[in-house]
């Protein structure tokens, strides 16, 4: 890991340092197929409850001024849509069967549960969710030289920032499931959009910092 210039913001500087080591282990998940030692335990009690906590940052954030009716409902229909039926099929059985493992196992590995991660909205949420929406304003802008990207499509241009509350909520979840996924063993498939979406942000937050940093 390269050195970080402090930008004299704590919080600042322990987010430029969480993009910085997620983005580093989402390379070495291409790379290498698996995260390294310890780089589960990482996405699980920092990376994770980092976008956590910009969730909640959102759902503090969110009026019924903020957004228009059809969004609202829509954000509305997603709590709902929470509460779905279990598998059907044999196929969707197995990948629920394999899912609980890779969590079980996560969960041995780490000392706590799923749930235990959920946490309640805190001061920084709010800035927390502020910096966020400027990352996924910011990605599709960065120049292609300086996309590290490791496979296929060296550009961000493509990856268009979320147009409303209700993309803004897609992607945060989009965002909380790629590394969830990873965190429980999944390689991922650099083919994937919603994988390079969320290797995008952490590349883009890393930027980002360190921009935040030289001019400090």
């Amino acid at each position: 890991m390269h050195d970080l210039e402090p930008s004299g913001f704590s919080e600042f500087d322990q987010w430029l340092a969480l993009a910085q080591r997620t983005r580093e282990l989402l390379d070495a998940a291409i790379a290498d197929g698996a995260l390294p030692d310890g780089g589960a335990d990482y996405l699980a009690d920092r990376t994770l409850p980092h976008v956590e906590g910009v969730q909640a940052g959102f759902v503090g954030w969110l009026r019924s001024e903020t957004a228009g009716v059809a969004e609202l409902r829509y954000l509305l229909g997603r709590v709902a849509a929470l509460r779905v039926d279990g598998p059907i099929s044999e196929a969707e059985r197995r990948a629920a069967a394999a899912e609980s493992l890779a969590e079980l196992d996560l969960d041995r590995r780490t000392g706590h549960r799923a749930t235990d991660r959920l946490r309640a909205a805190e001061p920084w949420n709010l800035a927390a969710l502020a910096h966020a929406r400027l990352v996924l304003a910011m990605l599709p802008r960065i120049a292609d030289e300086d996309v590290r990207y490791p496979s296929g499509r060296r550009t961000y241009a493509d990856i268009a920032a979320p147009r409303g509350p209700a993309e803004l909520s897609d992607r945060l979840e989009e965002l909380e499931r790629a590394l969830w996924r990873t965190a429980t063993g999944r390689r991922p498939d650099p083919r994937d959009p919603a994988f390079r979406r969320a290797y995008g942000f952490f590349d883009a937050a890393d930027r980002l910092g360190r921009a935040f940093g030289s001019a400090a």
